[in-house]
């Protein structure tokens, strides 16, 4: 398995590609915020040739949500995220 690291938006948050040798690969905690971080972590996917399946939130504060709107509408993958958390992703303006 590999582990490909993002740092985003102006939290300096984390992002998570990881994939292995099927192409497959989870996306994790996207806080892709900016024009700029959408297109690094899609040239990142689509340079790599991977398939993301699934977009997973280890908790879902607005730093690690920024990027899920856009990431499911691009990738049209299952968003998973604790569903005590829900709150936080109705209040969103991502």
């Amino acid at each position: 398995m590999k582990i490909k690291t993002f740092r985003f938006n102006d939290f300096s948050e984390n992002t998570f590609v990881l994939y292995d040798n099927t192409k497959e690969c989870v996306i994790i905690d996207a806080g892709n915020y900016s024009t700029e971080e959408d297109a690094e972590i899609v040239s990142f996917i689509e340079t790599n040739d991977l398939k993301p399946v699934k977009l997973i939130n280890t908790h879902c504060h607005i730093d690690h949500i920024l990027g899920a709107n856009f990431m499911q509408k691009k990738y049209k993958v299952p968003f998973c995220a604790n569903p005590k958390e829900s709150f936080y992703l109705e209040h969103a303006h991502t």
